[in-house]
């Protein structure tokens, strides 16, 4: 019931034809562009997490072999305390023994 038939075939396959040339010779290479742009910082985001990750490894392992070398040192040290101290109440034992031996 249209007053006019109209064909807007051509005029539809004309407005595609530009959609997809600004598609192809302008947006494609814009996100060309960016996905590159992306992938090169996800890759500087790696390697600066990979170095900080090693740079706390290293930190932590050198942490732990300080706190071992200091806890083998401290026990060394308490070792040494108690066997002063048994020896010191050894002989202490003993030279009473003597002393309320020949007391008597």
């Amino acid at each position: 019931m249209a007053l006019f038939n109209t064909d807007w075939t051509k005029e539809l396959e004309q407005v595609n034809q530009v959609a997809k040339k600004i598609i192809d010779d302008d947006i494609s290479p814009l996100i060309d562009q960016k996905i590159g742009l992306i992938n090169t910082h996800a890759d500087e985001l790696m390697r600066k997490s990979a170095y900080q990750a090693e740079t706390l490894a290293d930190k932590l392992l050198k942490e732990i072999a300080l706190q071992r070398k200091q806890l083998v040192a401290d026990v060394t040290k308490i070792g040494l305390i108690f066997l002063l101290a048994f020896t010191l109440s050894g002989t202490l034992l003993i030279w009473l023994f003597f002393l309320f031996n020949n007391a008597v």
